[in-house]
């Protein structure tokens, strides 16, 4: 992302930094959208009930239809501790990717879609039917809207040059 000589001088706390910013922008993202979706359904809060629902109360996904603020608060908990660890395990890949690959951008990619499959194993796993409960095509979109707000972040934070080269380029073409 940044050039090598940028990277090298990153200290834990800039890793720690990005780390936040990560969690918050990819955490909200996530959370944010499925709360357009559960408002438009006229059941606000329903996907983190329902994630709480089978997660500890091992509920089957396709039976849960009323939402429980307890089940929701519950996995509210678990959602911020995880897009923690997501946030610090990225800030920690994209500062190894920026010291040691030539082609960042596939690598990140490459990361991307390592995650992507990760999470839909493990939620698999751990929360049986809810995959299939919340749509697959929205789990993706949520994924999608969490990742691009990371790299936008990573982008604007690393490479504050791109945006002006970017401008520079559109008004060339």
């Amino acid at each position: 992302m940044a050039n090598p000589d940028a990277s090298v001088s990153r200290t834990p706390a800039d890793i720690v930094f990005d780390a936040f910013f990560l969690a918050g922008f990819g955490g909200s993202m996530v959370g944010l959208f499925f709360l357009v979706i559960d408002v438009l359904n006229g059941q606000p809060f329903f996907t983190p009930s329902l994630l709480g629902s089978v997660l500890f109360g091992g509920t089957a996904a396709e039976t849960v239809v009323e939402v429980s603020m307890v089940m929701a608060a519950y996995y509210t908990i678990v959602h911020f501790a995880t897009f923690g660890a997501l946030g610090l395990g990225v800030a920690i890949l994209v500062y190894e990717v920026e010291l040691h690959a030539r082609h960042t951008a596939l690598v990140l990619l490459l990361l991307f879609i390592g995650f992507e499959l990760a999470f839909v194993f493990g939620a698999s796993l751990l929360m049986p039917g809810v995959i299939e409960t919340l749509g697959p095509l929205r789990v993706g979109v949520a994924n999608l809207l969490a990742a691009a707000s990371m790299a936008l972040f990573l982008l604007a934070s690393h490479r504050p040059d791109l945006w002006q080269r970017l401008r520079h380029a559109a008004h060339l073409g």
